[in-house]
């Protein structure tokens, strides 16, 4: 089958007039200056949205060309999108579509916010809701069996280090591993919140416990988010930084609380994959790091349904109304704390060797 060809149009490329529009729309003018609508957009999204413009500049570039000497708004109506979305479909599911329809209308309205772009997020609802379902098995895993994969993890490098009478790098990783997983089934961030974790940081000691304080520009709803860590966990981490963390090569070189063996912490994606590998071999599958998200959500539906409405809190996410938002950062403390209890009554104990 013929690939279609890849149609990006670089930044760059773009007509003068979209590329000024775009600095606009993300210009920051200071503390009182007036900052352009995309300015608090987390660079992810920015990101995304430069990419779904530069598609479909590619597209006009491809088939219209003569449309680029015109205005923004006066290139995109119902029969072109329709071009567009058949066009597309050559090289991308319905699925990852709707989603790029949704990038491509949020760009149109930072641009052109005078006009009405609704339309277009209608047309990417009907795909995304028309499109296949794949079965989601992944959802069945819940924190409970998550945490307890990471406390046999650690306990596994704990037995060895008592068996030799060292600490090999090796058990170093396996703990830090095992205590990854143990915290994402009581606390489910995101991956660019958990690799830039540092200690005394993001990760601080209040009397003889260990508490996350997640800064705004670490999450994507701009947020900040706060979580008390239980006793166990804290016990855990008392030990990988007395005794584990410093046998992985580099450790000392830096503050983040998940040292790589490269002389720098994890990244996002490396703690992706060491996460996806544990639990490949444990399970079957592979859990990756947002799919700790899920599990959180079916574990609280399943036991305490009349509150589940707290997932939201223990997530970070942001659908309750404007005012609310300002009480994030403590329900997200009394969310984790409840997910917690509910994992210990589950267990009926949290080994803390």
């Amino acid at each position: 089958m013929q690939r279609h060809p890849r149609m990006l149009l670089p930044f760059s490329s773009w007509p003068v007039a979209d590329r000024e529009l775009w600095q606009s729309a993300f210009r920051v003018d200071g503390l009182f200056g007036e900052n352009g609508a995309g300015s608090q957009l987390a660079p992810a999204t920015r990101q995304s949205r430069l990419e779904s413009y530069g598609r479909f500049l590619g597209f006009l570039a491809a088939r219209y060309p003569r449309l680029l000497r015109r205005p923004p708004e006066k290139r995109l109506d119902q029969r072109r999108l329709a071009e567009y979305v058949a066009w597309r479909r050559q090289s991308c599911g319905d699925i990852s579509l709707a989603a790029d329809l949704g990038s491509l209308r949020g760009t149109f309205k930072l641009i052109c916010p005078d006009i009405d772009w609704s339309w277009v997020q209608s047309v990417a609802n009907r795909i995304a809701n028309a499109a296949p379902r794949r079965a989601r098995r992944l959802n069945l895993v819940t924190s409970e069996r998550l945490y307890d994969l990471g406390i046999h993890l650690m306990d596994a490098a704990v037995d060895a280090f008592e068996r030799s009478g060292r600490i090999r790098a090796r058990d170093a990783v396996c703990y830090r591993d095992g205590l990854i997983i143990s915290l994402l089934a009581i606390v489910p961030l995101r991956r660019r919140a958990l690799a830039a974790l540092t200690i005394g940081h993001q990760l601080v000691k209040n009397g003889n416990r260990w508490e996350l304080d997640i800064p705004s520009e670490d999450t994507k709803t701009r947020h900040p988010l706060e979580y008390a860590l239980p006793q166990a966990i804290s016990a855990r981490i008392n030990q990988f930084l007395e005794r584990f963390r410093s046998r992985i090569h580099g450790a000392d070189k830096h503050t983040g609380v998940w040292p790589s063996q490269h002389n720098i912490p994890m990244r996002p994606d490396s703690i992706n994959v060491a996460v996806t590998k544990r639990t490949k071999k444990a399970f079957g599958f592979s859990v990756n790091v947002h799919r700790f998200r899920h599990a959180a959500a079916s574990l609280w539906s399943i036991y305490d349904p009349v509150n589940v409405r707290g997932a939201k809190d223990l997530l970070g996410q942001t659908t309750f109304a404007t005012t609310e938002k300002h009480y994030i950062t403590t329900q997200s403390r009394v969310a984790g704390r409840a997910l917690a209890q509910v994992i210990e009554g589950l267990k009926g104990r949290l080994p803390s060797r």
